[in-house]
C-alpha cells in the first residue's frame, strides 16, 4: 500500500470516528441533557470574550449616535414641532365639535354624553393558551378597573376587561372566539355583530343576509349598542364578501385595525352608557309647545272629574249647587241602586 493510500484511509477513518462521536454527543445532549451544566459554565466563561468581540460595533454605534449631525437634529425637531402643532389644531376642533354636539342634544332634549376618564396601562403577559386570545395589563382594582371596562389603543378597539385582581387585569381581545362586538358600517349605517375567530388577523360577521349592502373596504366602528363599548371607535375593515347559492347568508370577513400580537400599551377608560344630562350640569330644553301643554291639562282635568264622580265602591256622587249666606256650597247626595 502506498503512502498516499494510507493517508487517505487514515483521514477517512478519522472523519468516521469524529462523525460517530458527534452523533453520540448530540444524542446524549438532546435526550439526557447531560451537557446543560457544562454549556452554562462555558458560556459564562466566554461571556467577557463575546463582549470584547462585540465592543468595536458597540463603540462605533455609540460614537455615531453621539456625533449625529446638527442638520438631522434640526430636521427632526421641525418635524416633531409640526406634528405637535397639527395635533393641537385637531384637539381644538374636537373641543368645538363637542360643544356643538352638546348644544344640538340640548335642543333635541337628548341626554348629554360626558367625556370619560382614561388611564394608560402596559401589557405584562400574554395568555399561552392558543385557543384564548387574552392579555394581562398592569392595572387592577387598586386603579379603579372594573369588569367590562373598554380597552383601546391609538389605532382602534382592543377588547374589554373580563377579570380584575388587585394589581392586574385580564383583557379579552376582540379576536377571541367568544368575543362579539356590535358594529356599524360607516358608509351606510348598517348594523352587524363582529365575532372573533381565534386568529389575530381575521374577524367574521355572521348571519348577514345576501341583500345587505356591505362591500369590501367598508370601515366598521362600534355602534354603542349593548352598553359595553362606546360609539364611534374603529374596529376593522371589511376584507372580503362571499356569496353561495345554497346559503341564505353572506360570508363576510374583516381585518382588524389593531394587531394584537404587537400590543404593548393600551388605554383603559371609564364608560357609562346611560349618562344623564344632569351629570354635566346642563339641562335639556323645556317643552314650549303650548297646544300640547293645554291638551295635557284638559286630559288631566277630565280624569280628575271622572274620578270625583265615583266612589271607591262604585256608587255615584250627585253634586247640586245651593246658595247660602256664606256663599256657594256643594251638597252631595249618595244615589244607590235601590233608591
Amino acid at each position: 500500500m502506498s503512502r498516499s493510500d494510507s493517508s487517505t484511509l487514515f483521514i477517512n477513518l478519522r472523519f468516521f470516528l469524529v462523525l460517530v462521536l458527534s452523533v453520540i454527543l448530540i444524542f446524549f445532549d438532546v435526550r439526557k441533557k447531560v451537557f446543560n451544566d457544562f454549556r452554562y459554565y462555558i458560556e459564562t466563561a466566554l461571556y467577557p470574550v463575546l463582549i470584547f468581540a462585540d465592543s468595536p460595533q458597540s463603540v462605533s454605534q455609540a460614537v455615531s449616535n453621539q456625533f449625529k449631525t446638527r442638520s438631522e437634529l434640526i430636521d427632526e425637531n421641525e418635524r416633531l414641532s409640526t406634528e405637535n402643532y397639527l395635533q393641537r389644531v385637531d384637539i381644538m376642533r374636537l373641543q368645538t365639535l363637542e360643544q356643538e354636539n352638546a348644544a344640538l342634544r340640548k335642543l333635541l332634549n337628548s341626554p348629554l354624553q360626558s367625556s370619560s376618564r382614561r388611564m394608560f396601562a402596559e401589557v405584562i403577559s400574554v395568555d399561552s393558551d392558543p385557543y384564548l386570545q387574552r392579555i394581562v395589563v398592569n392595572r387592577g382594582s387598586s386603579s379603579g378597573v372594573y369588569d367590562g371596562m373598554p380597552v383601546i389603543t391609538d389605532e382602534g378597539l382592543v377588547g374589554q376587561v373580563v377579570s380584575v385582581s388587585y394589581a392586574s387585569s385580564r383583557v379579552l381581545l376582540f379576536s377571541d372566539p367568544s368575543s362579539a362586538i356590535p358594529v356599524i358600517n360607516i358608509r351606510n349605517q348598517v348594523r352587524a355583530i363582529l365575532s372573533g375567530t381565534g386568529m389575530h388577523d381575521e374577524l367574521v360577521i355572521e348571519n348577514v343576509p345576501r341583500s345587505t349592502d356591505i362591500k369590501e373596504g367598508d370601515l366598521l366602528t362600534t355602534s354603542g349598542l349593548g352598553g359595553v363599548f362606546p360609539e364611534g371607535y374603529p374596529v376593522a375593515i371589511v376584507s372580503s364578501v362571499g356569496f353561495s347559492e345554497d346559503q341564505p347568508f353572506a360570508e363576510v370577513k374583516a381585518k382588524p385595525l389593531v394587531d394584537t400580537d404587537k400590543i404593548r400599551y393600551v388605554l383603559m377608560f371609564w364608560y357609562q352608557s346611560n349618562t344623564n344630562a344632569d351629570s354635566q350640569g346642563v339641562k335639556p330644553k323645556e317643552q314650549t309647545d303650548n297646544k300640547r301643554i293645554l291638551r295635557q291639562e284638559r286630559i288631566k282635568r277630565l280624569i280628575d272629574s271622572l274620578t270625583d264622580d265615583y266612589r271607591a265602591d262604585g256608587t255615584r256622587l250627585e253634586k247640586t249647587k245651593t246658595s247660602g249666606s256664606t256663599g256657594e256650597q256643594a251638597q252631595v247626595r249618595a244615589e244607590t241602586g235601590g233608591e
